[in-house]
């Protein structure tokens, strides 16, 4: 309890079901000291909803993953990897919030006020969402 500076997070949170999801969270902010940060990063909804509004099956093919048509893309990207529940930045701030954290912000990829939480994200940057949140 108390005695962790940083959490790290990558493509993990979506993989569970919202209530586990917030559990973590939980967790999380138990173990971080007074002004640690935790950094979550994951699957943008918006971003996945956007690329079918606009049509665009090839923002991952980097990934390996081609769907067909906007819908194959929308539902395979809820759905497939084992994803649970997949955040927008309104309802995942409201879940770091309603765990205990404050001051959450939004980070850019690879970027961080924390020195120890910078460059650390490991799969290519397809719009992300990565929020940061203090104890």
């Amino acid at each position: 309890r108390d005695s962790v500076d940083c959490v790290y997070s990558e493509h993990f949170i979506e993989h569970l079901s919202l209530e586990h999801g917030r559990r973590l969270l939980a967790d999380c902010r138990r173990v971080l000291a007074p002004g640690g940060v935790v950094r979550v990063s994951t699957p943008d909804l918006m971003a996945l909803v956007r690329k079918y509004l606009e049509g665009d099956v090839q923002e991952w093919t980097d990934m390996g993953w081609s769907p067909q048509t906007p819908s194959d893309l929308l539902n395979e990207g809820m759905r497939n990897w084992g994803h649970l529940y997949v955040y927008d930045e309104a309802k995942l701030s409201a879940e770091l919030t309603s765990a205990g954290f404050a001051s959450v912000r939004r980070s850019r990829w690879g970027d961080s006020a924390h020195e120890p939480l910078r460059r650390l994200e490991t799969r290519p940057d397809h719009g992300d969402l990565i929020l940061e949140a203090q104890a």
